[in-house]
């Protein structure tokens, strides 16, 4: 499962210094001059120290501009459809899309995002849903998820935060509106990605991504 990380959350900062000066027009020889008589010394005001500017930066890496995650999800569990994973923290590949790991049992949380622990936004955690070398994974349940599906997130400090699934798509992989997948604003939320529908012999990839959204329970 490749999940395209839309441009919602890249950030990048560049700095544009622009300089320039106007020639000096120098006045024809006929033309009067003007004399300037300089007022006494004792009305001058005293020179004024030149203000000390300080311009502030940031960095423009991805990391450096998402807050901290300071519980981040560790396991995952969703008991009538006996999914119980670990869950490990990911960012991009080189080709910027999420990260996985290759055994499907081992679900993924995308770290540049929101956490469970995050006022608003997603928490993204995918997982393959097959494997050559190890078979078929857990997530591979998740399109029998119904609405109402409980949830549960444990994380890194051993406390628990339940979710309720509100609903279930599946969609063709051109058609993922994965800015939405990923977004950080609105009510913080759950979404689970994996792959799904038709196979493709072919090209040796499925055809579609099942995504299920859960809202937190109180």
């Amino acid at each position: 499962m490749r999940a395209t990380v839309g441009a919602i959350g890249m950030l990048a900062v560049a700095l544009v210094l622009l300089s320039g000066c106007s020639g000096a027009q120098v006045p024809p020889a006929s033309a009067p001059t003007a004399v300037t008589t300089p007022a006494p010394a004792s009305v001058l005001p005293p020179p004024r120290p030149a203000p000390e500017v300080t311009v502030p930066t940031v960095s423009a890496t991805l990391s450096a501009n998402q807050a901290p995650a300071p519980l981040p999800p560790v396991r995952i569990r969703v008991e009538t459809l006996g999914i119980d994973m670990a869950v490990e923290a990911v960012g991009q590949t080189a080709e910027k899309v999420m990260e996985l790991p290759k055994n499907p049992a081992v679900a993924a949380w995308y770290r540049f995002g929101p956490s469970p622990a995050s006022p608003a936004g997603a928490t993204v955690i995918a997982a393959h849903v097959d494997s050559l070398v190890y078979d078929i994974g857990p997530f591979a349940r998740l399109a029998s998820a119904t609405a109402g599906t409980r949830v549960v997130l444990t994380l890194s400090d051993g406390s628990e935060r339940g979710y309720s699934v509100t609903g279930l798509q599946s969609i063709l992989k051109p058609d993922v509106p994965w800015d939405s997948v990923f977004d950080r604003s609105g009510a913080s939320r759950l979404t689970l990605v994996t792959c799904g529908g038709e196979f493709d012999y072919e090209a040796k990839r499925y055809l579609s991504n099942v995504i299920v959204s859960a809202d937190p329970l109180p």
